[in-house]
């Protein structure tokens, strides 16, 4: 059931994205006025997934991002970063942090084998499904 719950959340996150935003790379960051209440069309689409992970599973589920990772380097040149962050106060908790340059990579990326593969793992991995904040690039250095 949690898979289910696993697969189904981040299945409706790429969905939702890739129908709310269409594809673009930001050349420049958008304007303050261009943004109210929604995205704008050439906003960077980045993706915050925090993770709990089971008690003595730490280095499974390592293991298994380990995999995605390069699954994603390997085959998704849509993707522009994927990492995974440990937290520093709770030994349990872990944070995916990735950007895609349109709605047809974070497709793509949904549908590989390899994320396939890391669903099935998760299951037995975290405790609950992952928490999923989608960010929409505002400004950089």
């Amino acid at each position: 059931m949690r898979l289910k719950t696993i697969a189904v959340s981040l299945a409706l996150l790429c969905t939702s994205a890739v129908h709310a935003q269409p594809p673009a790379t930001p050349a420049a960051p958008p304007s303050p006025a261009a943004r109210p209440g929604s995205a704008p069309a050439d906003a960077a689409t980045t993706f915050v997934v925090k993770f709990k992970v089971k008690a003595g599973k730490e280095a499974d589920f390592e293991h298994a991002f380990q995999e995605m990772s390069q699954g994603v380097r390997e085959h998704e040149p849509g993707n522009i970063y994927y990492e995974l962050y440990h937290t520093a106060d709770d030994p349990q908790a872990y944070v995916v942090v990735e950007r895609y340059k349109d709605a047809a990579a974070i497709a793509a990326h949904g549908r590989s084998p390899h994320g396939q593969k890391l669903f099935g793992a998760l299951r037995d991995l975290t405790d609950g499904p992952p928490q999923v904040q989608r960010l929409i690039f505002v400004l950089s250095k």
